[in-house]
Parts: C-alpha cells; structure tokens; sequence
C-alpha cells in the first residue's frame, strides 16, 4: 500500500472537524436564502448559526456566503460546497437506510413542466402513495429551462425536461454543452406538436385528432397564439418557420397554457402545441388537433439527474416508477399523441 504524501495528512487534518450538521446548516441557509429564516427552520439561535459557518469558512479558507439584494446567495465556492454537501447528505441517507433496512421515506422533489404534469401528476401521486406510503412528493410546476437550473443546483432531486429530439448520430442527452456531462438524461416519451383550433374547420376523430392535416405555410397564415420565446416548444416552432422561409402570424404570446387554451377554444386564434397541453374532460369536444406535414415538429420529455449532487434513496425510488408509469399512461390513451421511448 502506498505511503499518503504529507500533503495528503495536512488536508486531512484540515477538514477533521468538519461536521455534518455544519454541512446540513449551510445548505438550509442557501435553500431559505436568509440566516434569520434558516435559524428558524432549524431552531438554533441566529448567533450560533452565524458561528457555525464563520467556522466554516475558517476549516475551508474561502467565503461561502454574501450578501445580495435577494438576501444571502452563495459565492462560487459556497456553491461549489453547497452541490457537494447535498451529495454528501444524500449519501448519509442512503447509507443510513441501507444499514437499517428501512422503508424509502422522506420528502423527495422533483420539478414537471406544466403540459407533461397535466397528464401524470395526478397519476404519480397515487401510484408513490400506493407503493411507497412513507414517501412525500414535493412537486414544482415550471419551464424546462427553470427546471434545469433548479435541478443543477441541486434544489430538486429530479426533474422532467422538454428539449428537440437529437439529430441523428447527434449525442443521447439534449446537447453537448459541458454543464450536461455531468448530468444523467433518460428519454421517456416524444410529442408532435399540432395546430390546435376552434372546433368546425375539420372534421373530428377519436382522441380529439381530425383527419385533415396542415402544411405549415397554412399554419404560418393563421393568427397564432404560442408560448413565450423562453419555452423550448417555441424553439422548436420558430426553428420549424426558420427553415421553411416562413414567419408566424403572431397574434399574442403566452407562457400561461391555461390562457393559451381559452383564447383557442373561444376562436381568437389557433395555436401550434401538443395535445397534452389542453385539460377538461370534454377540451376536444371544443377543439380540433390537425398535424402538421413536413418537418417534424417533435419535443422529447426527458429525466433529469445531476451526478454532483445524486440521489437519495426516496428519490431513487421515484424515479423508477416514473418511466413505469408514462409507459402505462400512453399505452392507455392516457397521454394522447405521445411515443414512448423503451429503455
């Protein structure tokens, strides 16, 4: 066995009296974004609290928090600590129920975009509720792109993301950019978007889909209402009118698919989305879904996970049933116009 260098006892030495419970305060601190609030949440004296992280500080040699006009926000290196603390906390929860044999349980979070949670959160919460009693789901209900950061930051344990699906021969995870490769993404299901319409300009078909289907230069003549330009379905869309030569004949843009469905059911304008985003039991009663020929208009839901920070094992637990329960979603009808993707 190799001899550890001097260098390797003096850092050891150096972190000794690091404590869990200095780890657990500091990421309550970054998570509440206040040390007085923190100090509540974790009944201790704001003093004492204060203390504990100028100790910190101290066994690690750098500044771990500042103050900012949101409150107290990590520096980079409290950052740096915050991903490796809540990995490091996991691990000890992972450590813990496999020492004891215990039932997953605990809060686990994970973050759903709206369309997608339409269609199974309702379902998710009863099938957690039925196999993992002890297990509390902590849902948040935003934009992919506020749902990757959340989730890279560790705020979330998992998150279900919409991206384009990749080209061809192109990467499995939505890009190649450096701040995926330390990410794990799971396909779970593809959606093409539609022109979604006011009932009465063709003729209606099982699932709420017409027999008639759309070019997208008739698409493109129609007054639309689409998501905001942050949301990746309207990437997708104004990718698929930048490469046909074509612009939208925007009537108003949206991030809010509740306004978005009343403006179309009223037949103010027609929208290009999928079917997932429309809820009510009798939406297609009101509503024709056409597809759209030409270039494929396809967004893949995905799982995502960073590696840094990790899973505990409740969370681990979820994210097992979850292609579980889309595959059953879609091979009922449940989730209409969706594929999905065997693993």
């Amino acid at each position: 066995m190799p001899i550890p260098a001097a260098s390797d006892y003096g850092t050891a030495q150096k972190y000794e009296k690091m404590e869990l419970r200095q780890l657990k305060y500091f990421v309550r601190i970054v998570e509440l974004g206040s040390l007085s609030r923190a100090a509540k949440d974790l009944y201790i004296a704001q003093p004492a609290l204060s203390a504990q992280i100028i100790n910190l500080e101290k066994e690690l040699d750098a500044k771990l928090l500042a103050r900012s006009v949101r409150g107290v926000v990590p520096t980079d290196a409290g950052q740096s600590l915050y991903l490796h603390a809540q990995a490091v906390l996991r691990q000890i929860d992972r450590l813990r129920h496999d020492v004891q044999g215990a039932t997953p349980s605990g809060p686990v979070s994970i973050g759903i975009p709206t369309s997608a949670a339409n269609r199974m959160v309702g379902p998710l919460i009863e099938l957690v509720g039925k196999r993992y009693p002890e297990i509390q789901l902590r849902i948040v209900e935003s934009l992919s792109g506020h749902l990757h950061e959340l989730a890279t930051n560790g705020r979330i344990e998992l998150s279900l993301l919409f991206e384009p699906v990749p080209e061809a021969g192109g990467p499995a995870g939505p890009d190649d950019a450096p701040h995926h490769r330390a990410a794990q993404y799971q396909p779970l299901v593809d959606e093409h978007l539609c022109l979604v319409q006011a009932r009465g300009h063709a003729a209606r078909t099982e699932g709420g889909r017409t027999e008639g289907g759309i070019t997208l230069k008739e698409a493109a003549a129609m007054r639309l209402v689409l998501p905001g330009r942050a949301n990746i379905t309207r990437r997708i869309i104004d990718n698929a009118f930048e490469m046909a030569g074509l612009s939208a004949n925007l009537l108003a843009e949206l991030d809010s698919l509740s306004t978005i469905q009343a403006i179309v059911t009223a037949g103010q304008a027609a929208t290009i989305l999928t079917p997932s985003a429309f809820v009510g039991p009798d939406v297609f009663n009101h509503l024709s879904v056409r597809p759209i020929a030409g270039p494929s208009l396809v967004r893949r839901l995905y799982m995502f996970s960073s590696e840094v920070v990790g899973l505990g094992t409740a969370a681990e637990k979820v994210a097992a049933l979850i292609p579980e329960l889309i595959g059953e979603l879609v091979k009922s009808g449940s989730w209409s116009g969706a594929t999905f993707i065997q693993r």
